[in-house]
């Protein structure tokens, strides 16, 4: 009786098939695991080379690019609309009346010089020095149909030929224009200026009863 190589001493014919068939599932399963461990080492190779080489080369790590900044033009220059002269420019003057004369507006509003009187001015604050001075006191009448606000009247004096500017003294005497005079009605306001003795032959009292009027002058010598 032949005998097959491949069978054991002692095994039978029907265990040997199957123990081939257990090792030819051992050896695929070997196999498997081989080529298995093979692409994780070599795609593990790949990462590491792709770090260093990041490292190495700064410029190859991908950046976000920085947000433009958007900037909005600016808005075009309006073309002005309203009145374009120079707003340190002076109001125009009316004609010069003598001291004792009334200056009129033109709308109802007159203005008067009611009294002017030599007296020998305090200082009171700084900048202020005592001595000779004029006090002013001007009347406003309201010939207008509307209370009139006082609040924005400009008072100043100039002496000699030449219109030199008097300084004004913060006297206790001293008491501005203030509040709403009504139709038919006046108000008074009262003002002391810095005006040497020797230099009163020829003073000029400006008056400016609200920004942008004319401004009323009175002239003439005081005694």
């Amino acid at each position: 009786m032949t005998v097959d190589s491949d069978v054991a001493p002692g095994e039978t014919r029907t265990a040997a098939p199957r123990r081939r068939r257990l090792l030819v599932a051992a050896g695929t399963a070997v196999l498997v695991a081989v080529v298995v461990l093979v692409w994780l080492l070599s795609t593990r190779g790949d990462d590491d080379g792709d770090g260093a080489a990041s490292a190495a080369d700064p410029s190859a790590v991908p950046t976000s690019a920085a947000p433009e900044e958007t900037i909005a033009p600016l808005p075009p220059t309006p073309t002005p609309s309203g009145p374009t002269e120079d707003a340190d420019e002076l109001p125009p003057s009316l004609p010069e009346v003598p001291l004792d004369a009334p200056a009129a507006v033109g709308n109802g509003i007159v203005a008067t010089i009611a009294s002017i009187e030599a007296i020998e001015g305090t200082a009171v604050g700084p900048g202020n020095i005592a001595g000779p001075a004029l006090r002013i006191t001007v009347r406003i009448a309201n010939g207008t149909d509307e209370a009139v606000s006082l609040d924005g009247v400009a008072v100043n004096l100039s002496y000699g030929p030449d219109r030199t500017p008097a300084s004004p003294l913060d006297d206790p005497s001293r008491s501005s224009f203030a509040g709403m005079v009504e139709p038919g009605a006046s108000g008074e306001g009262v003002y002391v200026f810095t005006v040497p003795a020797d230099v009163r032959d020829l003073v000029t009292v400006e008056v400016g009863y609200q920004a942008g009027a004319p401004l009323l002058l009175f002239t003439g010598p005081v005694g």
